[in-house]
């Protein structure tokens, strides 16, 4: 899958949905000289705590960070749809992403839905490439990849759990082990070390 984007937006519901979710290929994308910003739609708990730990994630990848909702404890479903879709309308407007990702269809997580169709609706006039990521993937023992795109992130797999490891209120060391696992297993159907599985929701020809 290509990566020579120049503008990307990657939205996602809470802190270290994006990290966990697309962190490698954000990675690549910002050592292929990409500009990111990462949209961080709320904070839903620990405000204090979590707010640093999505600077620092996103410091981590080398992505610009904005929010949502970033001025107090919220939850994406107190947010209006209208209000969400206009919120991230402006982003795209103020980017103009030749690459936007999003938060995938089929996420087992309630808000991660609603932010993927805020996110469909506010880029329905943009022409950008759409990729969709699952930030709540099934890790039980009778788990699939699914997706339409794999991407090779050998070279950023570190940096990926790096950025993961700083949602130190949220993530464990069995977790770090599971996701670098999980994409070693993704890797291994694509011919790479470790990979990314997106689905393709809109792809310029």
């Amino acid at each position: 899958m290509r990566t020579d984007y120049r503008r990307v937006l990657a939205f996602g519901a809470h802190p270290d949905d994006l990290e966990v979710g697309a962190g490698g290929l954000i990675a690549r994308l910002v050592g292929d000289r990409a500009a990111v910003t990462m949209v961080v739609t709320s904070v839903p708990n620990k405000f204090d705590i979590r707010l640093a730990e999505a600077r620092a994630g996103a410091a981590r990848l080398g992505a610009q960070l904005v929010f949502g909702v970033g001025d107090r404890e919220a939850r994406v479903g107190e947010i209006a749809m209208h209000v969400l879709v206009a919120r991230f309308d402006a982003l795209v407007a103020e980017h103009a992403p030749d690459l936007v990702i999003a938060h995938g269809p089929s996420d087992l997580h309630y808000e991660h839905l609603l932010v993927h169709r805020a996110t469909v609706s506010a880029v329905r006039r943009c022409p950008c490439d759409l990729l969709a990521y699952n930030a709540s993937p099934d890790l039980g023992p009778h788990a699939r990849m699914t997706g339409a795109a794999f991407v090779d992130i050998t070279s950023t797999i570190d940096t990926k759990l790096a950025a993961i490891a700083v949602h130190a209120s949220q993530i464990g060391d069995r977790t770090l082990a599971s996701r670098r696992d999980q994409m070693r297993a993704a890797g291994r159907l694509c011919g790479a070390g470790y990979a990314e599985v997106f689905d393709v929701l809109r792809l310029r020809v």
